[in-house]
């Protein structure tokens, strides 16, 4: 393979393997949120899976975490009047499982746009086009 066809399978590579990683034992996706907006909430797979758990915030109330591929999870809705600060995230692992707390952070503006999963996977299908429009372009080059 070439420099240049190399360098764009690497960087098309690295990208997919990006959004394929496992993410981080975060409690709380996205963070920094918005007022309203729809939010993930795990337990990083720290909590038993027959113990079962909650997790409670000001942000949103109390939710129960279900078995889901990231451990113990639940998606919910950040509170619309939420005011832009820190509030803190508890997730109770049941009977006699401990409590761990995490701290988010609401953030000024309105809950449309894009988080940085949809960003990168955008810049994925970019680099991915590019390269494809690359080899097409030489291959019909070579042909005449």
């Amino acid at each position: 393979m070439n420099p240049v066809r190399t360098a764009a399978v690497a960087l098309a590579g690295a990208a997919v393997l990006g959004l394929a990683a496992p993410a981080a034992a975060a409690l709380v996706e996205p963070d920094p949120m918005a007022a309203g907006q729809r939010v993930s909430v795990s337990d990083g797979r720290r909590c038993a899976v027959d113990r079962g758990a909650t997790a409670a915030s000001p942000l949103f109330g109390s939710v129960v975490l279900e078995p889901a591929a990231r451990g113990l999870a639940a998606d919910t809705r950040v509170a619309p009047g939420a005011t832009p600060g820190h509030y803190r995230v508890t997730v109770d692992c049941g009977s006699g499982g401990g409590k761990f707390t995490e701290t988010v952070t609401v953030r000024h503006g309105r809950a449309d746009g894009v988080n940085a999963s949809q960003a990168a996977g955008g810049l994925a299908l970019l680099a991915l086009a590019g390269g494809a429009a690359y080899l097409l372009r030489r291959n019909a080059n070579a042909r005449t």
